[in-house]
């Protein structure tokens, strides 16, 4: 992580997990869905299993296995699967940086894991269990970036606090919903924090290793440190109105499929003119408008199932 793609790459999975979260959290708020702690019981079998894998689940995995190989593997030739150096008498660690991000991506390879568990195999969902196995990947988050910053210059240790500060109002947010999940406020809250973290660490990788000026930013200059709590703010502002945008389309194609769905279920004229007769007692149905009104009924039904 200590290098322009090692933050990166980090960036754009949180990215993504926020922009999933955010088109996840607005489905359910329009349809009015709601999180059960523990699930009914499913049907099993390997099919059933296989239909029930999160993409949460597999993304946290695929991320998190990579970003673990890359510390210790890359670039290709590298191997820093090594924790003290043997040829010293005093045997002092080793690599202390990849094994902090390497302990960090495993718990969120680890919560994915608990994910598709919990989901694809046991025989109900247990969501409980699936927000303290991601609560707890958010507070090693944090207490690593909190140890992570000694040593450092001004700047990078102004940019790795604002980072560990949103970290940390997550694992708040993750804690609280342990009682309350289905508080939507908490939702899109830990929504647009997540978001910020993704967009947060790809301007932090310019910022530290290729900044647009072609100049590194000077540590005792005050007003880099303030304009970098300016720039953190203005990530939030832009999330915020993602998350907005996110919702909004997200509504609108509701309404559009809703719309389409109910004008495909009305009848046509000619079977609705059947249906006027037959109620004020002004005709007699024939054979044909009979089997008509009965296909038209199926018709319906099998929609409605849909």
């Amino acid at each position: 992580m200590g290098t322009f793609i090692g933050h990166i790459s980090p960036g754009l999975a949180f990215l993504s997990f926020g922009i999933l979260y955010a088109f996840k959290f607005s489905l359910m708020v329009l349809r009015g869905e709601k999180i059960q702690l523990v699930s009914a019981a499913r049907p099993r079998g390997y099919r059933s299993c296989l239909r029930r894998i999160p993409a949460e689940g597999v993304m946290k995995i695929v991320y998190g296995t990579l970003a673990v190989m890359a510390e210790f593997f890359y670039p290709p030739g590298v191997n820093k699967l090594i924790i003290y150096n043997k040829e010293q008498p005093d045997h002092p660690f080793i690599h202390p940086n990849e094994w902090q991000h390497v302990t960090m991506y495993s718990y969120f390879a680890l919560s994915g894991w608990v994910d598709i568990i919990s989901q694809a195999c046991l025989p109900r969902r247990l969501f409980l269990l699936e927000n303290i196995a991601i609560t707890l990947a958010f507070y090693t988050q944090a207490l690593i970036l909190h140890s992570h910053m000694h040593g450092k210059e001004r700047v990078e240790n102004s940019v790795h606090t604002l980072l560990l500060l949103a970290c940390f109002l997550v694992c708040l947010i993750l804690t609280v919903e342990i009682w309350r999940p289905n508080d939507h406020v908490l939702w899109f809250t830990k929504t647009c924090l997540v978001m910020t973290q993704g967009t947060w660490l790809l301007h932090a990788a310019f910022i530290l290793y290729k900044p647009f000026t072609g100049k590194p930013w000077k540590s005792d200059d005050m007003a880099n440190l303030m304009f970098v709590t300016n720039f953190f703010c203005w990530h939030i502002a832009l999330n915020t109105i993602l998350l907005l945008a996110i919702f909004s389309l997200t509504g609108l194609w509701l309404s559009r499929c809703s719309c389409r769905g109910s004008g495909s279920a009305l009848p046509n004229t000619k079977t609705l003119n059947s249906y006027l007769k037959w109620a004020d007692g002004t005709g007699v149905p024939s054979e044909h408008d009979k089997l008509q009104a009965v296909e038209e009924e199926i018709q319906l039904l099998q929609e409605c199932d849909f």
